[in-house]
């Protein structure tokens, strides 16, 4: 009799287990579904109601993942930063928001000798300011196989993208038509890029050792407009009195080409070492864009298809992190661009091989460097903060109201809030000040004297979903795709 009774209550204690087990597993099962559904349809939502909306940005580079992004990324994003993160463990999902702001000025100085009524209309200040958002998404998966790692992502993101439109002057005197469109119209009125990527990677790893490669496609496209005299002139009236200052439109050129990045991670940690070394390097590229030009000067108005080329810099990153602390980590970064692949951008006529208008950049190879710290507050919460110092690309004498940037520093915060065990969301606020330019011994024709200022903010989302591994938030080893 005892042992029929304690057999009743072991079938009754395993039924009870065993409907608990799978309560448990179907709860987590939902639990997965509903976040990657929610993380797939703001994905959607995104892309839908924000990519149209791309080119209304200020000039920007890739923030993908705010304050954690970086050389030591294991994140979908480390298909943009560096590949070699590809390999950790599980599946992984990436919905991106970027919004941008930018606030710039020009003040134009003239010779001294420049009569009052031309100064008034050629030289004084010229503001510009815009908003924007720029959406961007990305994937990965890690697994194992025999004693390697294996990974591999792709996506969809922007990586360059900018317009910079400058506020007009509706007082000005109708006899200078021109002078509505500021004093910096001689150097641009307005400028519109964007570079989108279409890309996949793979990475592999063993022991300590990842590493990664990546390929992109890159579809581009710009459009400019600036005044322009066929002489290089800021002439307003010819020597008859009528209206000399013209106008140079290329319009919606599109172009595209392929971009290849490479990288490798080198982690101590399994070593007993709090040590993580990461270094990344990206192709440079010089596009070939074709889109339609509008050149006008005095009374006479052409058209044609032109063809304008467009290099973007390689770049060389590297970074050494260090947990200084159980709950601290410090990342210092580099990254070397080489922007000296620019130096002239030359607007062609491809009907007849005429170049329409050389913009001068000659632009410098640049450094920049970057602190980053890391801070575990509580389980499912760190905390962030960053510091960075980087060159501007453009000299002095060739600065300009369009494509042009001096030194600056950078300061930021940001947080990474883990939603549920599979879902994470990470936002960081960054400001971005260029110090004061001012040139004097301009080499743009017409001379491009004056004071520049410029500042942008950066507010960036992350919203990360994950399956197939060990949710940071458990007791576990340390988590490669850890910030």
């Amino acid at each position: 009799m005892r042992s029929a009774l304690l057999c009743s209550r072991a079938r009754g204690a395993a039924r009870a287990s065993l409907g608990a087990s799978l309560g448990a597993s179907l709860g987590a099962s939902l639990s997965l579904a509903l976040s990657l559904a929610l993380s797939l349809a703001l994905s959607l939502a995104l892309s839908l109601a924000l990519a149209p909306r791309a080119a209304a940005n200020p000039f920007f580079v890739g923030r993908f993942d705010g304050l954690i992004g970086g050389p030591l990324s294991a994140r979908p994003f480390a298909l943009y930063w560096n590949p070699a993160g590809l390999t950790a463990r599980g599946l992984a999902l990436d919905a991106h928001l970027g919004l941008i702001g930018r606030q710039g000025s020009y003040d134009r100085s003239l010779p001294a000798d420049t009569p009052a009524e031309v100064a008034a209309v050629n030289g004084g200040r010229g503001t510009t300011s815009s908003q924007g958002a720029l959406p961007s998404l990305a994937g990965r998966w890690g697994g194992r196989a025999g004693g390697a790692r294996l990974g591999a992502g792709a996506g969809a993101y922007i990586a360059r993208a900018g317009t910079s439109s400058w506020d007009r002057r509706p007082d000005a005197p109708a006899a200078y038509p021109g002078a509505y469109d500021g004093p910096q119209r001689w150097g641009s009125l307005s400028t519109s890029m964007v570079l989108l990527n279409y890309a996949a990677g793979a990475a592999a790893g063993w022991g300590p050792l990842d590493v990664g490669v990546s390929l992109s496609y890159v579809s581009a496209s710009l459009s400019t407009a600036k005044a322009s005299n066929a002489d290089k002139s800021d002439d307003l009236v010819d020597s008859s009195g009528e209206v000399k200052e013209g106008r140079i439109f290329l319009k919606d050129a599109v172009g595209g080409g392929w971009h290849l990045g490479a990288g490798a991670q080198l982690r101590l940690r399994r070593y007993g070492l709090p040590v993580q070394l990461g270094v990344a390097w990206r192709q440079s590229v010089s596009y070939s864009l074709e889109g339609q030009s509008y050149v006008l000067f005095g009374a006479a108005e052409t058209q044609a298809r032109a063809r304008v080329n467009l290099p973007v810099a390689g770049s060389l990153l590297s970074s050494l992190g260090v947990r200084v602390a159980r709950p601290l980590t410090l990342r210092l970064e580099h990254e070397r661009q080489a922007w000296s692949v620019l130096d002239v951008q030359r607007i062609v006529n491809l009907d007849n091989g005429e170049e329409l208008l050389p913009l001068q950049r000659y632009f410098r190879d640049t450094d920049a460097f970057r602190l980053r710290a890391d801070v575990r507050a509580r389980r499912g919460l760190t905390l962030h903060a960053g510091v960075s110092y980087e060159e501007g690309a453009t000299p002095a004498a060739y600065h300009e109201p369009g494509l042009a940037e001096n030194d600056q520093v950078e300061g930021g915060v940001g947080v990474t809030w883990r939603l549920s065990p599979s879902l994470e969301l990470h936002s960081s606020f960054l400001w971005q000040h260029f110090f004061d330019r001012v040139v004097t011994q301009s080499a743009q024709r017409p001379a491009l004297n004056g004071v520049y200022t410029d500042q942008r903010q950066y507010l960036t989302f992350n919203l990360t979903w994950r399956a197939g591994a060990p949710s940071p938030a458990q007791p576990s080893k340390p988590s490669k795709d850890s910030p």
